[in-house]
């Protein structure tokens, strides 16, 4: 499983590479100097990465997670317009089977009708051309007044009966005309429904098909990152190996050291660096979630810096976040680093006194004012240095 990285990571592998650094700088041979030094800044850098590319994975994924989100909503809104869209077609698909038979029926009428009105038509035409001659015929050939009587009533009938046919006729003609003309608007509404409902799924499709190609396009830089993140988190690993390999090979050499006086002998007995204001104390929280493994004295810049004990410097140079740093050590694993200097006075290798002027105060590392960062070390470990300095001079 891969190594997971918090944001303490980074502070906690610079501590222990510093305290690599000093254990047995005077020591090392100048190869394994520069590799460790080269290796601790390689560890920043990928840690800084790290958390980079962290941050850079979550907002990629927070935006998939969006963007899965709408296709959801899209895919959601498309079923609902498909769904209209079939019942629409069913109430077409009727409204023209309904239009279909009214236009049946229409046509049947229309030709009764017209069966109708031509045979009326011809008895109209044949009785003008007989005029009145067979109506005589009718009366004078007829010697049953009652069967006459009978015959002029039957020819009555027939006629009101041929004309009622055409009425009925013509209106069945115009019912279904109606009806077919209702239908006919209802179906253009359908349709025109139908055009409209079809254009917005289009727009959603078009939509859902954006989404879709950037929710592939995430999900492929997704991948990148991840795999960016963990060639970095595999790397980080390498060099954290390699750093522990030197500082075994370091710890071998601790023994040259193991003749110097114990510095536990002075606990609660040490001077001060410099006088000034105690600004953060060990334990206390800074930035995030982090913690100062060290004192932060505020001074005015040039203010001089002395050790707390005798020893050797075994750093003395420039480091990312602590500015001018200087590293002196005590023997038998215990460590001073006094940074954010605005100069340096010792080199690598030298002794040093109490005495001794060894920095000024400064503000480098890009710090807004200046102050003095002092650390106190015991076997790699950061220890509270309030427990070791004199009390006499508490700073407040």
């Amino acid at each position: 499983m891969a190594r997971q990285y918090s944001s303490r990571k980074p502070q906690r592998i610079m501590t222990g590479v510093l305290s690599t650094l000093a254990l047995l700088w005077g020591g090392v041979a100048a190869d394994e100097r520069a590799q460790l030094a080269e290796r601790e800044q390689r560890l920043q850098a990928l840690q800084q990465d790290i958390a980079r590319i962290t941050d850079q994975l979550e907002a990629e994924r927070e935006r998939a997670g969006g963007v899965e989100l709408e296709l959801a909503r899209l895919e959601q809104r498309i079923g609902a317009e498909r769904t209209a869209l079939a019942e629409l077609d069913e109430r077409i698909r009727d409204n023209a089977a309904g239009i279909q038979n009214l236009t049946g029926a229409l046509e049947a009428a229309e030709e009764e009708a017209e069966q109708h009105r031509a045979f009326l038509a011809d008895t109209v035409r044949a009785a003008y051309r007989r005029g009145e001659a067979d109506t005589l015929r009718l009366l004078l050939g007829e010697t049953d007044p009652a069967r006459l009587q009978r015959l002029l009533v039957y020819r009555q009938h027939l006629g009101a009966a041929r004309a009622e046919r055409i009425a009925n006729a013509r209106e069945a003609l115009e019912t279904f005309a109606a009806q077919r003309g209702e239908l006919e608007a209802l179906q253009a509404r359908h349709e025109s429904d139908r055009r409209d409902r079809a254009e917005q799924l289009a727009v959603l499709q078009s939509s859902l098909a954006e989404r879709e190609d950037l929710l592939a396009e995430l999900q492929a830089q997704i991948e990148d990152t991840d795999t960016a993140l963990a060639e970095r988190r595999r790397e980080a690993d390498s060099v954290e190996q390699l750093i522990a390999e030197l500082e075994a090979r370091l710890a071998e050499r601790q023994e040259d050291l193991a003749d110097r006086p114990e510095l536990t002998e002075a606990r609660g007995a040490l001077e001060w660096p410099l006088e000034g204001e105690l600004l953060a104390s060990f334990g206390s929280q800074r930035a995030g979630d982090m913690e100062w493994t060290g004192l932060l004295i505020g001074a005015e810049a040039g203010t001089p810096v002395r050790p707390i004990a005798p020893g050797q410097v075994v750093f003395a140079d420039w480091l990312r976040g602590l500015g001018l740093l200087l590293i002196i050590d005590h023997g038998n694993g215990y460590l001073s680093l006094y940074g954010r200097n605005q100069m340096l006075y010792f080199e690598v290798g030298e002794q040093v006194t109490p005495s001794d002027v060894i920095a000024t105060v400064g503000q480098t590392g890009g710090r807004p004012e200046p102050a003095l960062y002092f650390e106190l070390r015991a076997g790699g470990q950061p220890v509270n240095p309030l427990t070791w300095l004199r009390e006499a001079d508490a700073r407040t």
